[in-house]
């Protein structure tokens, strides 16, 4: 279902920046058919900066429910919810919307004393122009990390550590996020699955 979503959120993010961001220049060709051109102005860097901004958020919007189901409690939820149901015997009731649709709200309740930590540290002083725009991503990387080193194992994140081939950090905290998002996600499974076999 999510790859679904994924694939539905890229045609209609290709689908935008094709028709709406680009002039259209509806030219015949030689051969009588419609032509169609891209173009991102005068190729000023500020023009350009805007684009690349837009397809940056674009790409970003495309990939946030991955994100949420990699950094939240999202994942465990749901499966969770999953488990219980099959232990009721029910196999398609409630349905995977409604469950899905409880866990992002549970999900929601549970992650929303780090995004309010989120918009307090990153989020409105980079608003305020208080904090740039690296100052206010490393902040909200920091309260991500925060969250999720205190659900992960020492283990996993020993693994991940291992595998990126990285010193040993003094301190978990000093660890970038691409080694503790897998270390994450890994272990908000293990536990699952260790109680069911």
């Amino acid at each position: 279902m999510t790859h679904r979503l994924l694939l539905r959120v890229g045609i209609v993010c290709a689908l935008f920046l094709i028709c709406v961001m680009a002039p259209v220049s509806a030219a015949e060709t030689p051969n009588g058919a419609p032509s169609l051109t891209i173009n991102l102005g005068d190729g000023t860097p500020q023009q350009m900066s805007v684009v690349v901004q837009i397809l940056l958020l674009l790409t970003v919007l495309s990939l946030a429910p991955a994100l949420i189901m990699m950094v939240t409690s999202f994942t465990r939820i749901v499966v969770v919810l999953s488990f219980l149901r099959h232990a009721l015997g029910t196999q398609q009731s409630p349905p995977n919307q409604v469950l899905i649709s409880l866990a992002l709200f549970l999900t929601l309740f549970v992650m929303s004393p780090v995004w309010q930590k989120i918009n307090a540290e990153a989020l409105q002083p980079y608003l305020e122009q208080k904090a740039s725009q690296s100052e206010a991503l490393e902040r909200a990387a920091d309260s991500a990390r925060g969250f999720m080193l205190k659900q992960v194992r020492e283990k996993d994140l020993a693994l991940f550590v291992d595998m990126a081939k990285l010193p040993a950090p003094n301190t978990p905290s000093e660890l970038p996020i691409h080694v503790v998002i897998p270390a994450f996600m890994i272990s908000e499974l293990r536990p699952l699955f260790r109680s069911v076999s």
